[in-house]
């Protein structure tokens, strides 16, 4: 399923006329409508272009993984492949992750303090 150039147009005819030639009461009511359909419009679209459940050309097939399982002693030097991947390949993530537990522990700390 591809792009419709002709259905976007359409759809932004519409929001137009809605804009400009409606009553500002009427303009709620009618464009919470569109704006619902553009949204499941886009979902059904998504939904569509999405690969078969067990396809081999879905992304988490892909060369990464079996990448880190061959090469994982040579890059890193480390002899446990999962610490490897989550402190040298991503270090980055694993530090966000961290940063984001620490203030939800301390936002519940300081909340429980305050009470």
């Amino acid at each position: 399923m591809e792009f419709d150039p002709l259905l976007a147009v359409a759809i932004l005819l519409v929001v137009a006329y809605v804009f400009f030639y409606l009553p500002a009461g009427q303009i709620r009511k009618l464009l919470i409508p569109v704006i619902l359909a553009i949204i499941g419009y886009a979902l059904i679209v998504a939904v569509a272009e999405m690969p078969p459940f067990g396809a081999v050309e879905n992304p988490q097939y892909n060369h990464v993984a079996q990448r880190y399982i061959e090469e994982v002693v040579q890059e890193t030097g480390a002899v446990n492949a999962i610490a490897a991947v989550l402190c040298d390949y991503r270090a980055l993530d694993t530090l966000g992750e961290a940063t984001v537990l620490f203030v939800a522990i301390a936002a519940a700390v300081a909340t429980l303090k305050a009470t």
